[in-house]
């Protein structure tokens, strides 16, 4: 019988590498064999009857250790991920941005006016969300059912959900910003700089600008990099965009599409200037996911199905200090 924490290890080392060995069988095999342990060591109605909710276990397990790892994955450098227990609503500190003033004092006195620093803290509300699949009883009687794909397709939908999430929630961002701090209309190299020193002096943090390949990529036709040195132009050619301009260094957030569509999560259009190690999004997973069985009391076929449902809490932390320029 395989442990809770090994099951956990097994699910996402399976993830990134299908050809993974676990216990000397493969780790297909090795999942499989978990999903029969629990059923009592066959596949048949009965079993799957006796004991649905101990496999409903192992699949929550498994989604829960690959979603946290795939959504830091993709936006570990603008996110704030949390994993939290069932009712905890863990804070998010967003720290006073203001420069302390130096005031001249009188000779022989030591009056100066103060100045108090308050930081703010805030949760982010969460909602239960759901994702249900089904597989016909003639492929489980037959041991046939890849447990391993039906994890793997649940934990990206989840993630694809939270990935369309947050970007509408930074397109929604980009018009609440103080008009100082985003370029609006046509962006040329100047007004990026502009920002990016802006956003750098009001958070006395070095910035970088942070982006899909296709809004980077835009900035390297600002900066006219067929102008510019061989090395610019291969650099340009084999990653798609430049990883410095101007000094000022550019990274990747990687694309995502909509959950069953082929429209794009992220804007291509824009670009969000970030003080080094700052994250302006939160992202709650708050508890263990729960799988159930779905309704089926209308049903009469000879299907099987689980739905997994999470409680999920996605939000821009408006206050923190950061900028954004539209590319077009």
């Amino acid at each position: 019988m395989v442990e809770k924490k090994d099951l956990q290890k097994l699910a996402r080392d399976l993830y990134f590498n299908r050809n993974l060995e676990f216990d000397e069988v493969s780790g297909q095999d090795a999942l499989r064999n978990a999903i029969k342990d629990a059923l009592g060591g066959k596949y048949d109605v009965y079993s799957w009857q006796k004991h649905k909710y101990d496999v409903f276990e192992i699949i929550s397990t498994a989604i829960d250790a690959v979603m946290p790892t795939l959504l830091t994955t993709q936006f570990d450098g603008i996110a704030d991920i949390r994993t939290v227990a069932l009712g905890d609503k863990p804070l998010f500190e967003v720290q006073d941005p203001r420069a302390i003033r130096v005031g001249r004092v009188a000779a022989g006195a030591n009056d100066m006016r103060r100045q108090t620093i308050t930081n703010k803290s805030f949760t982010i509300e969460t909602e239960w969300f759901g994702a249900a699949v089904y597989a016909e009883f003639d492929q489980f009687m037959a041991g046939d059912i890849d447990w391993n794909a039906l994890v793997d397709r649940v934990a990206d939908a989840f993630v694809q959900h939270i990935q369309a999430t947050i970007g509408d929630a930074l397109t929604k961002s980009y018009t609440m910003l103080d008009a100082k701090d985003k370029v609006e209309g046509s962006a040329n190299l100047d007004k990026l700089i502009e920002l990016a020193q802006r956003i750098k002096t009001k958070s006395n943090h070095e910035v970088a600008l942070y982006g899909t390949k296709a809004a980077l990529s835009k900035i390297a036709d600002m900066a006219n990099v067929q102008l510019y040195s061989g090395s610019m132009k291969d650099e340009l050619n084999t990653n798609g965009f430049l990883g410095v301009v101007r000094g000022l260094k550019l990274i990747e957030i990687p694309q995502a599409f909509k959950v069953n569509s082929d429209e794009f999560a992220l804007d291509d259009t824009k670009v969000l200037v970030l003080p080094e190690g700052e994250k302006i999004i939160g992202v709650v997973m708050e508890g263990d996911s729960r799988t159930i069985e779905p309704e089926n009391t209308s049903r009469n076929d000879l299907q099987m199905g689980f739905e997994t449902q999470e409680k999920l809490g996605v939000s821009v932390l408006q206050l923190k200090v950061y900028g954004m320029a539209s590319l077009v």
